[in-house]
């Protein structure tokens, strides 16, 4: 049989549904894509929600009336999962009585999924039609589906997003929780640490093992802390001249204790005129700590991490370098979302947070981050910031 419907309107009554960009506007297009499609004159979208049938868009204010669903014979229809029609007789005989006064012929499509309707669109047409033609037929079929793919993307977007205000809310409250007790234990132990250290007994490494990891958890709270301020746009800075030399200096010496297995090649090239930038100590130490954690995090204790300070023309370029794993094309895509690990990186400690903390500190200073690596040869992540330049004399 010869197909009469137009293959252009329907290419673009799909790109319609599918590029909806909101689940409101999704929603809108489906009936109304349907009614251009079939000629109807006018139609309804009803989602299944709960094994209930919710009237979401409807085209006219008669179509928002309309109650079908209570009706034993309708509701039979429905349950069948099939695409059906029904005459003005039909209507008369199935006493459906809340329905367009006007309409003598409702086609209804329903949108299956895994064997379950996803929902159902109504079309009413005013004039009498006795039937759907088979090109009509195969039309609602092509349609359906579509309509089916971009609602089951849809929702499956909406969960995700509810999934991850979930998380960043339970950490958000976790972390907030946690911050107390772990500074009062934190303080405890250093004091300990303190008056210990020079001692060379078991009970002396014990007090540093526990420092140690009271000042990775401290770390690692901190860094849950400043992920949910980022998000919430209240993570500050407070803005003074800084030495970067300082800077690099403070967040190795943080590192040589708590990671004294590797070992630190720290390089400064920079010139007399261009060692300082405008920016936040606090937030540049973070941000280098940051860098470092991860080049140990992914080398082997006997590898050499070096860290450079260079001028760059008008930039100040902080460079850490390792020989370690490496990452892979595809991961370097992700690794700025926050919470982002790799299969191959998944045994390794840490909440793939660091970067994500470092790239706004970077941007905050009107900077850039650059990363490049390869799978097995390590990884260079290079900070450009502005410099702030001497004053000459006079």
């Amino acid at each position: 049989m010869e197909k009469h419907f137009n293959l252009g309107q329907i290419n673009r009554a799909v790109l319609a549904i599918t590029d909806a960009p909101s689940e409101e506007q999704l929603y809108e297009q489906v009936v109304k894509t349907a009614i251009a499609l079939l000629n109807a004159d006018m139609g309804k979208l009803l989602i299944n929600q709960n094994d209930r049938l919710k009237k979401v868009y409807y085209s006219d204010e008669r179509a928002r009336i309309t109650s079908l669903v209570g009706n034993k014979h309708f509701s039979k229809l429905l349950a069948t999962n099939r695409i059906f029609w029904l005459t003005s007789g039909d209507l008369k005989k199935m006493q459906l009585k809340h329905f367009p006064r006007k309409a003598k012929f409702i086609a209804v499509i329903p949108l299956i999924h895994t064997q379950r309707p996803l929902g159902f669109v109504f079309l009413f047409y005013f004039k009498e039609k006795k039937y759907l033609t088979q090109d009509e037929q195969e039309l609602l079929t092509l349609y359906s589906r579509t309509v089916v793919l971009a609602l089951t993307k849809a929702f499956l977007q909406d969960e995700s997003q509810r999934a991850l205000e979930i998380r960043d809310r339970f950490i958000s409250l976790a972390s907030h929780e946690l911050r107390t007790p772990l500074t009062s234990i934190h303080g405890y132990i250093q004091l300990l640490h303190q008056r210990m250290r020079k001692e060379q007994t078991v009970e002396s490494r014990w007090i540093k093992e526990l420092y140690v990891e009271s000042l990775r958890m401290t770390q690692l709270v901190k860094e849950l802390l400043d992920v949910n301020r980022i998000k919430q746009g209240q993570f500050a800075f407070v803005f003074s001249e800084v030495i970067m030399f300082d800077v690099v200096k403070s967040a190795i010496e943080r590192y040589r204790l708590t990671s004294s297995n590797h070992f630190f090649e720290f390089q400064c090239k920079l010139n007399d005129h261009q060692t300082k930038v405008v920016g936040d100590f606090d937030k540049l130490v973070e941000m280098t700590s940051g860098l470092l954690d991860n080049a140990i995090k992914f080398s082997k204790p006997s590898e050499k991490i070096t860290v450079t300070l260079k001028n760059r023309n008008s930039m100040i370029a902080l460079e850490v370098k390792d020989t370690g794993k490496g990452i892979s094309k595809q991961d370097l895509t992700g690794i700025f979302n926050g919470f982002y690990k790799s299969q191959s990186a998944s045994h390794i400690e840490g909440m793939g947070v660091g970067l994500l903390v470092a790239k706004h500190i970077v941007e905050n200073h009107r900077g850039k981050l650059k990363i490049k690596s390869k799978v097995d040869k390590g990884t260079s992540v290079t900070i450009s910031l502005p410099a702030l330049k001497a004053a000459k004399k006079s």
